[in-house]
């Protein structure tokens, strides 16, 4: 079960890129980074009154602080690089996370990483950036500058910090009272750039509307189930699994919106697809032995 947890999360992230889009037509990225943590933290809340009947916010346990910290920053320098006109620039988010955990997964949480585990991580980096570059050279992403680039970097870090604060909440805590924790501590932080945003377009839309709160629904359910999985898998494992909604990206993109995919793009499917099942292969009992001596 926990496995069809991990894919769902992705799987509805990879939504999340057009419905920024759409309600970006209306609203700010601030607007949009707050309506996230917003309706995410109503839903969430939601859902502990329908199953307690009461709601519990958690804020003196620090654990909290670093995930609504590490998923702040995530949104924010994600949105200004996005803003800056860097948005090609965003790709390299995921891959860049996946060094990040890989490391904390070896040296905090004190996962083995094998020489399989490591071709795994190697084969899902390369194939999310052969999708993700769609055949461009290497050289767009220093089409915006170094800054942009940095602020991704920032992004990554603080979406693995989220990852790494769920992995130590969820030993001690419910992941829907976790999560609704941060979500509405996040929904302050970010609240607070807010009033000096000047970009706000009107009209309203209804179209607009219904992607900010689909954004918080995605925000809440998602990070819902994908707390619940990190109970039963590693670290590195969720990490990269997570990573697969670039394969949902493209499948959709191909789809619905009739967008061209060239060989590139389908090796580097392949390719990150055979570095989620090597993550997941089984290791012989030998190497058991070998990795607990």
């Amino acid at each position: 079960m926990h496995y069809i947890w991990l894919i769902a999360a992705p799987l509805m992230w990879s939504f999340v890129g057009v419905l920024v889009k759409t309600a970006a037509t209306m609203a700010s990225s601030s607007i949009i980074t707050l309506s996230r943590f917003l309706f995410g933290a109503l839903f969430l809340g939601a859902i502990l009154l329908i199953r307690d009947r009461k709601l519990k916010v958690t804020w003196r346990n620090s654990w909290i602080w670093v995930g609504v910290a590490g998923k702040s920053l995530n949104y924010l320098a994600e949105n200004i690089a996005i803003r800056m006109g860097a948005a090609s620039g965003n790709m390299i988010v995921m891959p860049l996370q996946a060094v990040f955990m890989a490391a904390v997964a070896v040296l905090f949480f004190k996962e083995k990483m094998t020489s399989t585990k490591m071709t795994a991580v190697l084969m899902c980096m390369a194939g999310s950036v052969l999708i993700s570059l769609k055949g461009q050279p290497l050289s767009i992403f220093l089409d915006t500058g170094l800054f942009p680039l940095l602020l991704f970097m920032l992004a990554a870090v603080g979406a693995g910090t989220h990852v790494i604060s769920q992995k130590k909440l969820i030993a001690c805590m419910d992941s829907a009272d976790m999560n609704f924790s941060v979500f509405l501590l996040s929904t302050v932080v970010t609240a607070v750039p807010v009033p000096f945003d000047r970009q706000i377009t009107l009209p309203v839309t209804g179209k607009a509307v219904f992607a900010l709160v689909a954004l918080g629904f995605i925000t809440g359910i998602s990070f819902l189930l994908y707390a619940k999985a990190l109970k039963k898998v590693t670290l590195l494992a969720a990490t990269l699994l997570g990573n697969s909604s670039t394969l949902f990206i493209l499948l959709w993109a191909w789809l619905f919106y009739g967008e061209q995919v060239n060989a590139s793009m389908v090796l580097g499917a392949i390719i990150m697809a055979c570095g989620l099942v090597l993550i997941n292969l089984p290791l012989p009992s030998g190497t058991l032995v070998r990795e607990k001596a």
